[in-house]
């Protein structure tokens, strides 16, 4: 009696049966249909994500009194953008419009107040708008003891 070792008793068993053949075939096909399909399918979110509309602002409008020794120029700062209102004499009350474009979209809005002669500044971040808001900021001769008031 011959015994048949390695790949020919495998081919043997395989030509001798042809429902191993079709089981293994099915098998096979089990396995790799839903790894194929899943590939293909279309993935969508579950739910669109809708972001609030921003509702479009209008112009803020900020009175600038300044009571100190210098004439003082004063900016509106976003990020790195700085954009300047103008310019308050001194012992002089300025009203300024700040632009809504500016107040709009992302980032921190600052109030700056630089004096023309002398060093130093002083700074304020804008609180939260609301419609109708009026700033008010006023400059001492001391830049520390400078505040904003909203209206």
């Amino acid at each position: 009696m011959q015994y048949d070792s390695g790949w020919e008793a495998t081919r043997a068993t395989m030509t001798q049966s042809p429902t191993f053949l079709l089981r293994l075939s099915v098998i096979g096909w089990c396995v790799v249909h839903p790894l194929t399909t899943v590939g293909c399918a279309r993935h969508q979110p579950a739910a669109p994500s809708v972001a609030p509309v921003p509702e479009p602002r209008s112009p803020v409008a900020l009175r600038v009194t300044n009571s100190n020794w210098s004439d003082v120029r004063i900016y509106v700062v976003r990020g790195t953008l700085r954009v300047r209102l103008g310019t308050v004499t001194t012992n002089s009350t300025v009203d300024f419009t700040i632009p809504a474009d500016f107040l709009s979209g992302a980032g921190n809005v600052t109030l700056l107040a630089a004096p023309v002669a002398g060093r130093g500044s002083w700074t304020t971040p804008l609180p939260e708008i609301s419609a109708g808001d009026e700033f008010e900021l006023v400059v001492e001769d001391v830049l520390q003891y400078s505040h904003l008031v909203v209206r």
